[in-house]
């Protein structure tokens, strides 16, 4: 007689991953070796993130900008750091910034203080308090120019292989 299959249950929080088993029986289904290759996959080909492995990385993201919002506009610098809406947004902008003859030059770029951090999976929020003196130039000649610190949350995401950022939003 066979035994009811148990279900799995994947729990990542803050770097802790575990598997538990629920009591609900999957009826009809074989377990077999590739699926629990799977499983064993799924929990190791996520890198756990840390929150200062989270800082870090947008301190590159700051530290880099002047590289990717001015010529020669980097655009696999971009795709290193960023996915998902962030990049898709950030290469309109280089096209936009491109197309008008401007580009961003930028002063302190600095992370004040991280205020919050989660991490789950394959996915992490933190949000921190950025301090950025920009200033934007088109046909060589200051348009605008700001000096402010902002609460900032950045979404991050794990792919392929590489933590990265995936939005960012200005909180006030």
């Amino acid at each position: 007689m066979k035994k009811p299959l148990l279900t799995l249950t994947l729990i990542f929080s803050f770097g802790i991953s575990q598997i538990v088993a629920a009591k609900t029986p999957i009826k009809n289904q074989s377990w077999d070796l590739q699926d629990r290759l799977i499983v064993n996959q799924i929990t190791q080909n996520t890198e756990t993130i840390t929150i200062g492995k989270a800082a870090d990385l947008i301190t590159e993201w700051l530290n880099t900008k002047s590289r990717i919002f001015a010529p020669p506009f980097d655009r696999a610098l971009l795709g290193n750091l960023t996915t998902g809406v962030l990049y898709a947004d950030s290469l309109k902008g280089i096209d936009f910034l491109r197309e008008n003859n401007s580009y961003y030059q930028y002063g302190v770029q600095k992370v004040e203080s991280i205020e919050r951090f989660a991490a789950s999976g394959n996915k992490a929020t933190i949000e921190v308090k950025v301090t950025e003196d920009t200033t934007l130039y088109k046909n060589g000649k200051i348009i605008e120019s700001s000096f402010n610190t902002k609460l900032v949350r950045y979404n991050l995401e794990y792919w392929d292989g590489i933590w990265k950022i995936a939005n960012s939003q200005v909180m006030n």
